[in-house]
C-alpha cells in the first residue's frame, strides 16, 4: 500500500464510502483497491481484489467510476480493456454504470455493479 498523502476529498470519500459498505478500500499509487466476492459464475464465492483509478473518483459520488481494475487472471468473453493506472499483471475494463437508484448509497450501488461484473468472468484460456 502506498502512502495516502495528496488524496483529494472525493478520493478519501470514495475510500470511506466503500469501506462503510463492507469493501475495505485502500490507496495504492494511482488507484484504489478493494476486495469483492463474486456472486455467481466461475468465481462464485471467491474474493477478488479489484479497483479504480484515483483520477476517476474526483467527482465522487456525483459521477461514478467507469473502469474496473482486475488481475489478468480474471477474463471476460467481451470487454474493452487497457492498462492505464494498473498494477503490473492487471488490466482495467470499461464498464458503463449509472447511479440511478437513489434508495441505496452510491458505494453500495457501485459495489453491486462490480460484484455483478466479476460474476460474469470466464476461466482464463491456457
Amino acid at each position: 500500500m502506498s502512502d495516502a498523502i495528496g488524496l483529494t476529498g472525493p478520493t478519501q470519500q470514495f475510500i470511506n464510502d466503500m469501506t462503510a459498505v463492507g469493501a475495505i478500500a485502500r490507496a495504492d499509487g494511482p488507484r484504489i483497491l478493494y476486495d469483492v466476492v463474486a456472486v455467481g459464475g466461475d468465481l462464485n464465492g471467491q474474493s477478488v481484489t479489484t479497483g479504480v483509478s484515483v483520477s476517476e473518483v474526483q467527482s465522487w459520488p456525483m459521477v461514478p467510476p467507469h473502469w474496473i481494475h482486475l488481475p489478468d487472471s480474471v477474463t471476460f468473453p467481451e470487454t474493452n480493456m487497457d492498462e492505464i493506472d494498473c498494477r503490473p499483471g492487471w488490466k482495467r475494463h470499461s464498464r458503463d454504470f449509472s447511479y440511478t437508484d437513489m434508495s441505496v448509497p452510491p458505494a453500495l450501488a457501485w459495489l453491486r455493479h462490480v460484484r455483478g461484473f466479476v460474476s460474469i468472468a470466464i476461466p482464463k484460456a491456457a
